[in-house]
C-alpha cells in the first residue's frame, strides 16, 4: 500500500464506526526461533529476534533509561511478575519492539502502529519499493561483500509513498539540523540494534509543487548516533537498517482505525519471557527488613561516589578550560588584555559536551559546516583515494601525515585517532578547516580538499612544504637577524592565560576577529601608536589611506617613527 503525506492532511470520509485493530499474540507461532537462517541485513525489521540471536550468544548491553515505561508493556510483563528494570538491556528492548515502541531523543517510549497487514517485524521498506517511488541510491560495500543502500535523492512525498508505518508525535530538538539518511540497509551480522527515533526535517525548492516544501519524516535508526553515516556519505564498516514513517499529526483517527494496527506482541518473546524471566508470586515478608537495609546502604554509597564523582569532573573540566583558553596579553605590556571570549560561555561549552547524544549539538553543526560551507563546495575528497604513509607530527588532540594523493605528496591533519572524540573537538577543527579553505593567496599553503568516513575520522588535506616553516627553517640554520625576532612574528609575545605560547591557528582566528593586535614598546610615542591602531582596524574602510598615511608621517618626521615597532 502506497500512500501519499499529503493524505493524512486532506483526511478520509470513513466511518466513525471503525475501531483500530490490536494484532494478537496468538497470530504468530509460540515456538522459540533459531538462528540457523535468520539474517539481519536491513532487509527485514525484526528487531527483537536479532537480540534475543545476541542475547543467547551472551553479548549484552546497556539497560535502557526511560522517561517511563510504557502501560503496554508493564502490563505485557505483569502476568509473570516480570519488572522491566529487571531485565538485561538487550531483552528490554526486544521487547519495547514487539510491544510497538522506539526510543525518542529525549528517552521517551514512542508508539509505533505498522499500516496495513504489516507487524513490527516487516515495515522495512523492500528496496524494489524504494526504487518505484522514483528514489536514487547511495551503493556502499560491506566488509562481508554484500552491498548496502541507502537514499541520495529522495523527496518526503517519495520515500512516504513507499512507507509501512506510523509513528506517534515527539521531539526532537536537533530535527532542523540533522543530515543523517532516512532510510537504509545493510548490518553486522552481530550488531545488536538500537531503537533511536529521530526526526528528518527539511525544506526543498521544489518547482512542480510551487516552490519551496517543507518535509518532515520520522525514521527509527538501529545504531548507535556516532556510527549513524552523515546523508550521501558510506559507513566505515557495516551499513544498517533505517525505517522511514509517518508522522500520527499526519492522519485522522478514523484512517488510523481503517488503516494501521496496535502491536500486542508476538507469542514467541512471550514465550521467552515465560521461560527464561517469570518471577514466583509469592514473597517472604521476614526477607523486608533486610532488603531496605540493603537499599538504603546502597543508595548512601551510591550518593557518596556520585558526589566525589561529581566533584572529580568539575576539577577536570576547569582544568580542560584553562588549558585551552585562547586569551592573550602582551608580556611586555601586560595591561593591554584581549579576552575574546567569557569564562562562563566556554564552560557551557565544555558541560554541553556530556550529552549522551554526540549529535545533539556538535555533529549537527559539524555536518552543517562540511556539506553547506561555500569555501567546502567542490573540496571534498573521497577518503579511499587518501594513502597515509608516514607520521610527520603528533600534538596533544592532532597528528599530520604524509599522504599520496592522485600521485602527489600532500599533507594530512586529523585527530588522533581515539576511540571517543568529543563533539566539540570535531566541531572545532571542521571549523579549522572551513577556516584554511577560505585563506587563499600565493604565500600560503594552499587548502586542497577535505575527507571523512566517519566524523571522528575528519581530514584535512594541504599542500605539502617538505622544507618545513620559515619560523622552523630560520631556528634550524641558525640565520642571524639584526632585527627582533618580534619583527618576523609580530604576535611572538602573545601568551595564553596560563603563560604558554597559544597555537597559530587560535592566533590568526583572533587576529581576523579583531581581538587580538601587535603591542607596542612601551616608550613608542603616543601619535605613532595611534597610527598604528588605525592601520590595524578591522573594518577596511576605516583604515587611513597611504596619502593620508604619507602626510601624516612628513608633518610629524619619520625620525621618531623610526625608534618604534
Amino acid at each position: 500500500m502506497r500512500l501519499s503525506v499529503l493524505i493524512g492532511s486532506m483526511g478520509w470520509g470513513l466511518a466513525q464506526s471503525q475501531t483500530i485493530t490490536f494484532r494478537s499474540l496468538e497470530a504468530s507461532s509460540g515456538s522459540l526461533p533459531t538462528n540457523s537462517s535468520f539474517v539481519f541485513d536491513g532487509t527485514n525489521s525484526d528487531i527483537a529476534q536479532q537480540l534475543y540471536n545476541r542475547h543467547k550468544a551472551g553479548d549484552t548491553g546497556a539497560a535502557l533509561d526511560l522517561t517511563s515505561v510504557p502501560a503496554a508493556v508493564t502490563k505485557r510483563l505483569n502476568r509473570f511478575n516480570i519488572r522491566f528494570n529487571d531485565l538485561p538491556g538487550l531483552v528490554q528492548r526486544a521487547v519495547l519492539w514487539d510491544s510497538g515502541f522506539a526510543i525518542s531523543p529525549d528517552n521517551d517510549p514512542v508508539q509505533i502502529w505498522p499500516m496495513g497487514d504489516h507487524s513490527m517485524a516487516d515495515i522495512a521498506i523492500p528496496k524494489a519499493d524504494v526504487a518505484n517511488v522514483d528514489c536514487t541510491f547511495l551503493n556502499c560495500s560491506q566488509p562481508n561483500d554484500e552491498t548496502a543502500y541507502s537514499t541520495k535523492f529522495c523527496t518526503g512525498y517519495q520515500i512516504l509513498n513507499a512507507s509501512r508505518c506510523v509513528v506517534d508525535v515527539f521531539e526532537d530538538a536537533g530535527a532542523g539540523s540533522f543530515l543523517g539518511t532516512m532510510w537504509s540497509t545493510g548490518g553486522d551480522p552481530d550488531m545488536t540494534p538500537e531503537l533511536r527515533l529521530r526526526d528528518h526535517t527539511w525544506t526543498q525548492d521544489i518547482k512542480e509543487f510551487g516552490g519551496n516544501v517543507t518535509f518532515s519524516v520520522y525514521a527509527v535508526h538501529t545504531v548507535p548516533s556516532g556510527e549513524d553515516p552523515a546523508w550521501d556519505v558510506c559507513p566505515s564498516g557495516y551499513g544498517a537498517l533505517t525505517v522511514p514513517c509517518h508522522r500520527r499529526d499526519q492522519f485522522s483517527d478514523a484512517f488510523m482505525a481503517a488503516n494501521t494496527t496496535v502491536p500486542t506482541g508476538s507469542a514467541w518473546v512471550t514465550t521467552w519471557l515465560e521461560d527464561e524471566f517469570a518471577q514466583s508470586s509469592g514473597f517472604n515478608k521476614l526477607l523486608l527488613l533486610p532488603i531496605l537495609l540493603s537499599v538504603v546502604a546502597v543508595l548512601a554509597l551510591g550518593w557518596f561516589f556520585w558526589r566525589l564523582r561529581a566533584k572529580k569532573l568539575a576539577e577536570k573540566l576547569t582544568y580542560e578550560y584553562g588549558g585551552v583558553s585562547p586569551h592573550y596579553w602582551s608580556r611586555d605590556t601586560p595591561d593591554m588584555v584581549v579576552r575574546p571570549m567569557l569564562v562562563t560561555s566556554q564552560l557551557t561549552s565544555q558541560f554541553s559536551t556530556l550529552s549522551s547524544h554526540y549529535e545533539s549539538v556538535g555533529s549537527n553543526q559539524t555536518l552543517k559546516i562540511l556539506l553547506g560551507s561555500e569555501h567546502l563546495q567542490g573540496r571534498h575528497i573521497p577518503f579511499e583515494s587518501l594513502v597515509f604513509e608516514k607520521a610527520i607530527s603528533k600534538g596533544a588532540s592532532g597528528e599530520v601525515w604524509i599522504c599520496e594523493y592522485n600521485g602527489h605528496k600532500v599533507a594530512a591533519k586529523r585527530l588522533l585517532q581515539t576511540k571517543h572524540q568529543r563533539a566539540h573537538n570535531v566541531q572545532a577543527f571542521a571549523e579549522e578547516i572551513e577556516l584554511s579553505a577560505s585563506l587563499t593567496h600565493p604565500n600560503i599553503v594552499e587548502f586542497i580538499g577535505v575527507a571523512w568516513n566517519t566524523l571522528n575520522n575528519l581530514v584535512m588535506v594541504m599542500e605539502l612544504l617538505p622544507m618545513g616553516s620559515l619560523q622552523q627553517y630560520l631556528r634550524e640554520n641558525g640565520v642571524f637577524l639584526s632585527w627582533s625576532n618580534g619583527k618576523i612574528a609580530p604576535y611572538a609575545d602573545a601568551v595564553t592565560e596560563n603563560g604558554g605560547m597559544p597555537k597559530p591557528f587560535y592566533v590568526l582566528q583572533d587576529v581576523m576577529a579583531g581581538r587580538l593586535r601587535p603591542s607596542f614598546s612601551k616608550d613608542c610615542p603616543p601619535w605613532i601608536k595611534r597610527i598604528g591602531l588605525a592601520c590595524l582596524a578591522l573594518d577596511p574602510r576605516n583604515r587611513p589611506t597611504a596619502l593620508e598615511l604619507v602626510q601624516e608621517l612628513q608633518d610629524r618626521g619619520g625620525k621618531e617613527a623610526a625608534e618604534c615597532i
